[in-house]
């Protein structure tokens, strides 16, 4: 046991503690110091073309609205009243001119603005409606149509943020020479962390298990599945990588990514699908999925249904690797409460540096590495 304990000491980026994914007061940590601090997505500009279109979201734990002012302008503005804190968008999404608050009409412009104010002069003098619109999340940024947002006024510019990751989030959301808009969009539970879900996707190694049964009933052998690729660090992000220097409609692989530190960016050749997915952190042992699907602007109907079709084939919490994934991180996720004292082992490739193959680690370490810095581990 004690050769074991030695090697943990020496080799701290080879093991994960097991607490990270079931400890109540890490994931409250987690929400103070990566959650407030760094950009977050908050969805598609495609989802609010119009002026005066909205979503009700809810990101990191914050009830918000995206919407698209009168001025053209994308907002994210958090959903509470100034007067007694009700939410002011009930609908899940729409078009509006303003938000009235259904608990005692305070109207609020579609950009935040406090308009009206009912029984207004029983305030006073000192009230002024110009100061009481609706807060407005600190930073707001777009890339490809993702708007993104930070909690954190103090945030590092967006592009600066993405870092290396920025070439392969270009290849994963834009198509060739043509923007990219939300055609399907589904949204699901899973009983586990939200790191789990990060781990699985930037894992190759799990496939050939996990997802061995649908390649058999589809006739795929191992020499046809094996299409190489390489997993990357990408500072705090990671991907794994297929190069190929192919027009869109005639790439064979695939290429997937994640961005620190809760959403990942897929391009899967065979459905010719673009897709972004968030995890949204619920409860220590419980996430909440989002998925888009994009698509070049404009397409054919007829192959954007067809695209559609294959993303929930694929990708759907019922499809061919999304309902495999959700039934192993729960799986996972029981057993993480195990009290066995035993660190999990994230080792694989380590001595390749940032870059190792399919079957590397290298995208999680990445990941890891920004866990790290933001919890505060090994300063």
């Amino acid at each position: 046991m004690k050769a074991i304990e030695d090697i943990i000491r020496s080799r701290p980026d080879a093991f994960t503690d097991r607490r990270i994914y079931t400890d109540p007061a890490v994931f409250a940590e987690e929400k103070e110091k990566i959650f407030k601090r760094v950009w977050l997505l908050m969805g598609h500009e495609t989802e609010i073309p119009n002026p005066g279109d909205f979503r009700r979201i809810r990101v990191a734990g914050q009830p918000l609205i995206l919407v698209r002012g009168d001025d053209g302008k994308a907002r994210v503005l958090f959903n509470t009243c100034r007067h007694r804190a009700s939410i002011v968008a009930v609908e899940a999404e729409g078009r509006c001119k303003t938000f009235k608050c259904p608990y005692h009409g305070f109207e609020y412009a579609n950009d935040g603005r406090l308009v009206n104010v009912p029984v207004e002069q029983g305030y006073g003098a000192w009230f002024k409606k110009e100061e009481f619109g609706l807060v407005e999340v600190p930073r707001v940024d777009t890339f490809n149509g993702m708007i993104f947002g930070s909690f954190n006024p103090d945030v590092e510019p967006l592009l600066d943020y993405l870092g290396a990751a920025r070439e392969y989030m270009q290849f994963c959301t834009h198509g060739d020479h043509a923007p990219l808009e939300v055609v399907d969009k589904y949204r699901y539970d899973i009983a586990g962390n939200w790191k789990l879900l990060i781990d699985n996707t930037m894992d190759g190694y799990h496939v050939p298990f996990v997802h061995g049964a649908m390649f058999d009933a589809f006739g795929v052998t191992d020499e046809q599945f094996n299409v190489g690729g390489s997993l990357r660090t990408l500072g705090f992000h990671g991907a794994i990588d297929w190069p190929e220097n192919r027009p869109l409609g005639e790439r064979k692989a695939n290429r997937y990514m994640a961005v620190f530190p809760n959403i990942t960016v897929h391009y899967n050749a065979s459905g010719d699908m673009h897709a972004i997915r968030q995890i949204e952190p619920v409860a220590v042992d419980r996430m909440q999925v989002t998925m888009w699907l994009l698509a070049p602007r404009p397409s054919e109907r007829a192959m954007n249904e067809r695209r559609a079709q294959a993303f929930t084939i694929t990708w759907g919490p019922g499809g061919l690797f999304g309902a495999d994934d959700a039934r192993q991180l729960e799986w996972v996720q029981e057993g993480l409460a195990a009290q066995c004292d035993a660190p999990l082992l994230a080792a694989r490739s380590l001595d390749m540096g940032d870059v190792g193959d399919y079957n590397g680690e290298q995208s999680m370490r990445g990941f890891r590495k920004g866990w790290n810095h933001y919890m505060g581990v090994g300063r």
